[in-house]
């Protein structure tokens, strides 16, 4: 895992200490990509950061993730094609404490606030304030998720 580490180091912008990026990740455009400590990333996931992408302290990024960065052109002509229009960066930006959920895709130019909680097979097009669950296709607000937290603290005594 070490080397692991080693190698993701060398591949991104920046990682921070006790990350753990799982085999079967594909990274594209690493040299864009800023994460905190403590990140997970789990296997199958496919993350582009041509358009560039933050990560804050310990995310998890579940199985089977994409995270976009960037896009290609809406408008096009005869002369110069979809194909060959190039792609323009949208960057994305993910908080701190966040947790993506098994097979959800994130948009380009999306914010996911800090603490909240992307569900399984979500499709993230729009920002995401901080502290809430969301889920669906497109992704909704389910519910806010600091009562929560008021309440883990209470139950654990803190």
């Amino acid at each position: 895992m070490f080397l692991r580490w080693l190698l993701f180091k060398a591949t991104f912008k920046k990682i921070g200490k006790k990350s753990l990026v799982w085999p079967g990740v594909f990274i594209t455009h690493g040299y864009n990509i800023t994460a905190g400590d403590a990140l997970a990333i789990n296997c199958g996931t496919h993350i582009d950061g041509r358009g560039g992408l933050t990560i804050g302290n310990h995310a998890l990024i579940g199985p089977n993730v994409f995270i976009g960065s960037s896009n290609h052109a809406l408008t096009v002509s005869p002369e110069a094609p979809r194909l060959f229009a190039g792609h323009f960066p949208s960057p994305v930006s993910i908080g701190s404490n966040v947790w993506i959920g098994a097979n959800a895709v994130i948009c380009p130019g999306v914010s996911i606030g800090d603490n909240s909680i992307i569900g399984a097979g979500s499709v993230v097009t729009k920002d995401i304030p901080a502290n809430v669950l969301v889920a669906g296709n497109p992704a909704r607000i389910i519910r806010p998720l600091e009562k929560d937290l008021q309440t883990e603290k209470s139950q654990s005594g803190s």
